[in-house]
This record gives C-alpha cells, sequence and structure tokens, in this order.
C-alpha cells in the first residue's frame, strides 16, 4: 500500500513567522537572486543587496534587493521577491537592466551639479545629500550626481532630489519626498474618544510610546503637555482638539495596518513620524519627517481620519520598495486608498467619518475633493489613458477607481453609490479589507519605474499569491480591466 502522510522522520514546516520561517524565506530570496532569477545577465561590477525583509500576511515576506554597479547605487536598480516561510518563491520584481557600454567615470564635478541642482528650487535651505550614483529608468542610465535640496516651493515644502548628468551636467530627473494635500477637518467620535498618551512626574504628553515616533506638537512649538491627561474641547479650531483628532487618526492607521495588512508601524519597522497642527494654510502635507496640519476655509484644524490617513500613506510609500512611483497619480491614491482602509478600520458611526470612498467630504471647500467611486464627478478621470493629467491629485483618478471596483464592485447595493466601468463590465467586490491586502502586496513588490501597467501586474501578482485557486486574481485583472488599465507582456496568468 502507498502511504499519503510523511514518513516520522519528515522535517517538520517552520512555524508561521518564526525565526526558521524567517531565514527559509530569506535564503530562498537570496538563492534566487543569486541564481540569477532577477538578473540572468548581470554586468561585470554589477551586485544585488539585500535590503528590507517585510512580513505580510499568511506566512509571506517581501524582500527587497538595491543593485549596485562598480559600486556605485543603482538609483532605479531595485528588487524585490515575494516568498513564504517554508522558502518557496510566489513572484520575483525586477526594475531594468543596465546597458553594457555604460560609464561609471564622472567629468563634471559634485559643485557644478549642485548649482545646477538649486535652480530646481525656489528656496535651498540646505544641501542634504550629495553623492554619485547610476540613475536608472525606462529609457536610459547614465552616472549622475544625486543632489538632495531641503527648502520650499511657491507652495509648500520640498525635500527634492535633482539628478545631474555626471557627463554633461544637465539636469535628467527629479523627484520630491514632501507631498501636499487637503482634507477635511471633522471630530472622531463618539465622544468620548481614547487616545494613547505618556506621563512621567505629574506632568501628562501628547506622545505614543507604544508607537513610537507618534507625538503632536504646535507648529513650531513643542509636544503638547497637561497636568491633566484629558485633551480638547470638541472645538475643531482649538490645538488641542486638533492633536486628539490627528493622535487617534495616526493610531487607528496604525492598528489597522498591523490587524488587517501585517505591517510593523507606518514605517514596516515598528515606528512612525510625528505630528505637528497649526500651519496657517489650507493644507495638510508629509515632508519626510513629519505630518504638517493646517486649516479649512472655517479656521478647522484638518486632522480627520481621511487626511491624517491620508499623509502618514506618503510615509508608507516612502518606506516601501521601489519609490518612488514613476507616474502621477499613484502616489495621492495611496493615500486616498490607506485613508480610505483606517475609515474603514475605525467604521465610526453617523454623524462622524463613517466609511466611504470619497475624500474630504466634510471640508468646508464646497463638497468632496475626490470619489473614488466615480472620479469623474470632480472633474478625474475614471479609466487610464497614456495622457493622464500632469496633476497628481487628479491622476489619481484610474487607482482610485480601481480599488473602489476591486473592494466594493460596481453595483454593491445596500445604499452604496454604484460606479460606472470603463468596459460596461459588472463586477462584485472582494471586501475591503481584501482589497487593501492586494494593493499592499502589491507594493511590497514595487520597483523602480513603476507606472500604471506595473502596479497592475505587481497586485496581479500579490493576489496570485494571497489565493492559490485564482478566485482573488480574476477580481483585481477584471478591476484592471474595468478602468482601462492595459494588460502587458509581463503580467502574470493563473492558474
Amino acid at each position: 500500500m502507498i502511504g499519503t502522510t510523511a514518513p516520522s522522520n519528515a522535517a517538520s514546516p517552520p512555524a508561521p513567522f518564526s525565526a526558521a520561517a524567517r531565514s527559509a524565506a530569506v535564503g530562498a530570496a537570496d538563492r534566487a537572486v543569486a541564481g540569477g532569477a532577477i538578473a540572468p545577465t548581470k554586468l561585470p561590477g554589477e551586485q544585488y543587496l539585500r535590503g528590507t525583509v517585510t512580513p505580510w500576511v499568511d506566512n509571506l515576506y517581501s524582500i527587497s534587493y538595491t543593485r549596485t554597479y562598480r559600486g556605485l547605487p543603482v538609483v532605479g536598480g531595485d528588487a524585490a521577491v515575494l516568498v513564504d516561510g517554508t522558502g518557496k518563491v510566489r513572484a520575483l520584481e525586477t526594475a531594468d537592466r543596465l546597458p553594457t557600454d555604460l560609464p561609471s567615470e564622472p567629468t563634471v564635478g559634485a559643485e557644478a551639479a549642485e548649482t545646477a541642482a538649486r535652480a530646481r528650487l525656489s528656496v535651498v535651505d540646505k544641501v542634504d545629500t550629495r553623492r554619485l550614483v547610476v540613475r536608472l529608468n525606462a529609457n536610459s542610465a547614465q552616472p549622475a550626481w544625486e543632489i538632495v535640496l531641503v527648502g520650499r516651493t511657491e507652495t509648500g515644502p520640498s525635500r527634492l532630489h535633482v539628478f545631474v548628468d555626471a557627463r554633461t551636467g544637465t539636469v535628467i530627473d527629479s523627484y520630491d519626498d514632501a507631498h501636499a494635500g487637503t482634507g477635511h477637518s471633522k471630530w472622531n467620535g463618539p465622544d468620548p474618544i481614547t487616545i494613547t498618551t505618556a506621563s512621567s512626574g505629574g506632568t501628562h504628553f501628547m506622545q505614543d510610546l507604544t508607537r513610537p515616533g507618534l507625538s503632536c506638537a504646535k507648529y513650531n512649538g513643542g509636544v503638547l503637555t497637561k497636568p491633566v491627561d484629558d485633551w480638547g474641547n470638541g472645538n475643531p479650531t482649538g490645538i488641542e482638539t486638533g492633536c486628539v483628532d490627528a493622535m487617534w487618526a495616526a493610531q487607528k492607521e496604525w492598528d489597522m495596518l498591523r490587524t488587517w495588512l501585517g505591517r510593523n508601524g507606518h514605517n514596516g519597522a515598528g515606528r512612525t513620524w510625528p505630528v505637528v497642527v497649526g500651519l496657517n494654510q489650507i493644507n495638510a502635507w508629509f515632508d519626510g519627517t513629519r505630518v504638517v496640519v493646517g486649516h479649512d476655509n472655517s479656521f478647522q484644524w484638518i486632522g480627520a481620519m481621511d487626511v491624517v490617513g491620508h499623509e502618514y500613506a506618503h510615509g508608507i510609500d516612502q518606506t516601501s520598495p521601489g519609490y518612488p512611483f514613476a507616474q502621477p497619480g499613484l502616489s495621492e491614491g495611496t493615500g486616498d486608498i490607506f485613508g480610505a482602509l483606517t475609515e474603514a478600520y475605525a467604521n465610526e458611526p453617523a454623524p462622524f467619518d463613517t466609511p466611504d470612498y470619497t475624500v474630504g467630504e466634510m471640508i468646508d471647500l464646497g463638497g468632496p475633493l475626490r470619489h473614488m467611486y466615480n472620479p469623474a464627478l470632480t472633474g478625474d478621470p475614471n479609466c487610464y489613458t497614456s495622457t493622464l493629467p500632469p496633476d497628481e491629485h487628479r491622476a489619481s483618478g484610474p487607482l482610485n477607481h480601481w480599488f473602489h471596483l476591486l473592494a466594493e464592485g460596481s453595483n454593491p447595493g445596500g445604499g452604496k453609490p454604484n460606479s460606472p466601468t470603463c468596459n460596461n463590465s459588472s463586477l462584485t467586490g472582494v471586501g475591503i479589507q481584501t482589497a487593501g491586502k492586494v494593493f499592499y502586496g502589491g507594493l511590497l513588490l514595487r520597483t523602480s519605474g513603476t507606472n500604471y501597467p506595473k502596479v497592475r501586474r505587481q497586485t496581479l501578482l500579490a493576489a496570485k499569491g494571497l489565493d492559490p485557486t485564482c478566485a482573488l486574481f480574476k477580481k483585481t485583472r477584471d478591476a484592471w480591466n474595468a478602468v482601462a488599465v492595459p494588460a502587458t507582456a509581463g503580467d502574470p496568468t493563473c492558474p
């Protein structure tokens, strides 16, 4: 008789998310990279170095790799491997290959490169970083000086990465770590709400030691303190109340990331960033080091969930593999998605910010800023084209629309709004938590140069890894088809 059980001396699989499972995942990913699975035609002097190891869900790990060429960092040359705790590689993503005739020696000095970079920013307070790299994108690769400038644009703060061709002295690329957006100011509830704070020697601090890095301060001031651990008065024009709302929302998003997506803190490594309230502008932003909260037209501090969740999501974006996205709209859409996930996780009752797919619906700016279920209602595109608007917020339309269709479908019922499709298809949703896993899984597989078609591929790989039956894969694919993001030659199939 042929038995179907394992022999008694067979090794047991590692326990999920144990040290042995992590070791098996890392070892398998390293072997896949060393064996050429990512780069079968490496150039002499080209190396891959393991970066972050991020546990996900279902005993899955995202393992990122950076690339060097003759000792120079290859910016835009990263890779990511999705692997499980038994050592099985589920998916691989890599950026473009290097050309065989790539030079590595500069002919333009760092000072000249800095002068060229400074012209790209209205006000430069300081030069934060200056290093020689290889800048790789879909169309070219060349040695470049990466100059990081800290200062301001005409509308807000900036931490601008400028790449100057080290052979010609011309600026070839740039991206900004600072992201600005507008949201709504609204109390959370029901009252009273509970926030985590700290105390020492009879003084209470607006600081959360259980979520390292999280605190709230007045703009250009210190962390708020009180002799009693009772904060705010429900008036959204007061700094203290604004901090209560911002802290509560950041804590809810942290908990959502841990409970729904398996992420350890906003930065993926058990930490987050502080928030400050009191900016005298109708705005809110993340500048790479903190979340800054301004006011609306009624001078209410805009510290509600979808604002805070959106801004902290820029930090999630920046601390995930393959940052930054290579196409407008994807970063802002990421913020809207995490804001919607935070609202859904908190699940507040009316008249508070109930779970929805609108952004800024309570702000004093004349209605919602974006409708994820039908972006066209605010003049944003529902459907993807190769000529999306250059504005980051407007170009987020197809990503927001895709996420809603995947989560809720085209005709969800239950009083929820219908969502038109670009191909006249009818879709049923998978629920916002599952849709969040698919999107976040795609983010963990992101590599440099990621545009809309690549987000499609990466989320399809994530869906396939989450559900071997292919049902989730097909719904993810159908939602992308419904917003007209095309398939490419590298798209996975299932089964």
